[in-house]
């Protein structure tokens, strides 16, 4: 940029790339500037920048493409104003407003002629089916990929999905695919700029709409039914349900899978304990959204769980050698450090251990129940756990829940996650009760 760097600020935000906050230059030659750079092989910086130079000169508000350089994977960002924190907002006033123009900004992107659109790495899908075979492609190879590591319900839902895929589409859209909070900026009720297109492509606009809802159990967006009118009245495009429905659990099982893959080897500087936590609210969002699809009730944590007086006592458990190792690394380790990521990596620690203890304290009942619940699913009550998990996987994987009533294994992969979801309660904090919303009119 002919200048030098006279501020760089560290963000720790995003799983596939770092970033920066950058200050370049003084005086005249000031320029406030956003680097974004890949963490590992790949080209999601070469993919964003394609995207947001054919969206400059649209109604879509983006950054302006500074540089961009192939050999690093660096992108060069005009770093525009306002914040990423919805639905954290200045004012109470603003936080509607905000909502509502990313409801009619996601209308102007899917309104665009994609024949206009010069994205060189993007070609148009030669049928409606093909908008969700990419992501059901990706899908079942990370099943494979991670083989029995991979939970029983992801090859159940995916026989669910490409049995069900979408035969229409009102028309081929720009599609960002993980639109919602936390990609976007916002500023006084208004979003100034919607980021991070790496993964977008041609496909469905009932995708983007069904990425908000994905997104709205983490960083809520407000009542889903309302946005979506917001959506139709400012496109004049009917938002088809059906197919909302069935992409927000295309979507959930696909992000829950391409998670695993990180979890079973993951690289360094890859959160173990936060991807976990995403992991179970995502997998868990899946099995009830599939229950949404297949127009049956979505079972409740409390008839899921053991009974609330069967936790066994704490001095009969390794829970206080645990609880020891928490209280020092909280009161004596952590107090000492002085990097902001090591820090971070002390916090991990402490969330991993308290998970450990809750764990040790609840797991044999919720083993328990699992297996109760595994025997009345499966006809047989004399299984031990392990083998009950085997034959569950033998009948989804051998005889096929295609030949099978999918109500009762739905109800039961519920169940299951609810359950995964307490275990592992300390790892999800203020996520334990966030659930998908419902999508129809309330």
């Amino acid at each position: 940029m002919g200048a030098p760097v006279v501020r760089a600020e560290r963000h720790f935000a995003g799983a596939s790339r770092h970033a920066w906050s950058l200050d370049v230059g003084a005086g005249e030659q000031a320029r406030a500037v956003f680097l974004l750079c890949d963490k590992a092989d790949g080209n999601g910086s070469a993919r964003d920048a394609a995207v947001l130079r054919a969206l400059a000169d649209t109604p879509v508000p983006v950054p302006e493409v500074v540089a961009f350089d192939q050999e690093q994977s660096a992108l060069l960002l005009e770093r525009i104003p306002g914040r990423s924190d919805f639905p954290a907002v200045d004012r109470e006033s603003e936080r509607e407003p905000t909502a509502r123009h990313l409801m009619e900004l996601t209308g102007k992107l899917h309104a665009l002629d994609v024949k206009s659109l010069e994205i060189p790495h993007l070609t148009l899908p030669s049928r409606p089916e093909d908008c969700a075979r990419t992501s059901l492609a990706q899908a079942r190879a990370a099943q494979q990929t991670l083989g029995s590591a991979a939970d029983p319900f992801f090859g159940f839902a995916l026989d669910w999905l490409e049995d069900h895929v979408p035969k229409d589409v009102s028309r081929y859209s720009l599609v960002h695919s993980d639109m919602g909070p936390g990609n976007f900026l916002f500023e006084a009720g208004r979003v100034t700029g919607i980021v991070d297109w790496e993964v977008a492509h041609y496909g469905d606009p009932m995708e983007d709409l069904a990425a908000i809802a994905v997104r709205d159990m983490v960083t809520p967006v407000g009542h889903l039914p309302t946005r979506f009118q917001e959506y139709f009245e400012s496109t004049g495009c009917a938002v088809d349900l059906a197919r909302v429905h069935y992409y927000r659990a295309l979507v959930l099982v696909r992000n829950s899978l391409m998670i695993g893959l990180g979890l079973a080897h993951p690289p360094l500087g890859f959160d173990v304990v936060e991807m976990t936590m995403y992991q179970t609210l995502l997998t868990r969002a899946a099995a009830l959204v599939l229950c949404d699809n297949l127009a049956i009730d979505r079972p409740s944590s409390g008839a899921s769980l053991p009974r609330a007086d069967v936790e066994a006592p704490l001095e009969e458990m390794r829970g206080p050698f645990l609880a020891t190792l928490r209280r020092d690394l909280v009161q004596t380790v952590s107090p000492g450090l002085d990097d902001p990521e090591a820090a971070r990596g002390c916090a991990r620690v402490e969330r991993g251990l308290e998970f450990l203890e809750h764990e040790h304290r609840v797991g044999t009942d919720l083993d328990r129940r699992e297996n109760e619940d595994l025997a009345a699913l499966l006809g047989r009550g004399d299984r031990s756990h392990p083998e009950s998990e085997r034959a569950l996987r033998a009948v989804i994987a051998e005889a096929g829940v295609r030949e099978l009533d999918r109500v009762p294994f739905a109800h039961y992969f519920a169940r299951r996650f609810h359950r995964l979801a307490e275990r592992r309660r300390p790892l999800m904090g203020a996520l334990l009760d966030r659930l998908p919303q419902a999508l129809e009119n309330q």
